[in-house]
């Protein structure tokens, strides 16, 4: 490091880098242009782990504004914000399996929450980071996609952790009901 400039030395330490990264504007046109900038920072802010950590220090979902469309493969992102802001369409889609009958339950606080009748799932999906967590249907849920419905919830500032709320109406000769069922992701309930 001897012939390296003393304003080029803080960018060269990996977790100060991060930190400052850290720290640009929640927009959802920062971290791709900061990933424009080297290799090295594409690599930092692609990393799904970082995209969590920026996620969790502006304590919020990023500021996408657009609508997910069901089709027959799965689920794509059409954007309405425009350019730099502007997702790509392609950039937050969810491809599905062939045999994969699901039902587009909804979105909120940054999550997708899809039912999947055929495998007898729940799966709520963040098109940020990728992750998706599997939870099956309550053992009371009978797993009818078109009678399930669902929301997601999360706590103001909170990115880790997620409840989902699920209803069934059920309809038989005389009667009417409802089941309601909640899982966390903290308890894994």
């Amino acid at each position: 490091m001897g012939d390296m400039s003393p304003a080029a030395a803080p960018l060269e330490d990996e977790n100060l880098l991060s930190e400052i990264l850290l720290r640009l504007s929640p927009l959802p046109s920062s971290l791709p242009r900061a990933s424009a900038v080297c290799k090295r920072w594409r690599l930092l802010v692609s990393d799904p782990g970082f995209v969590r950590r920026f996620r969790r220090r502006h304590r919020r979902s990023p500021p996408f504004l657009g609508c997910f469309v069901p089709h027959r493969g799965g689920v794509s992102f059409t954007p309405t914000m425009d350019s730099p802001d502007r997702a790509a369409p392609g950039r937050f889609s969810l491809q599905l399996d062939d045999g994969y009958r699901f039902c587009l339950l909804g979105c909120r606080h940054g999550l997708v929450l899809i039912s999947n009748d055929s495998r007898k799932q729940i799966l709520v999906w963040d098109p940020v980071t990728g992750d998706q967590h599997h939870i099956a249907f309550p053992p009371r849920l009978h797993g009818i996609t078109n009678s399930i419905h669902g929301a997601l919830l999360r706590a103001a500032g909170e990115v880790g952790h997620f409840q989902v709320v699920l209803l069934q109406d059920i309809v038989d000769e005389d009667h009417f009901r409802v089941i309601a069922c909640v899982y966390s992701s903290e308890t894994g309930r």
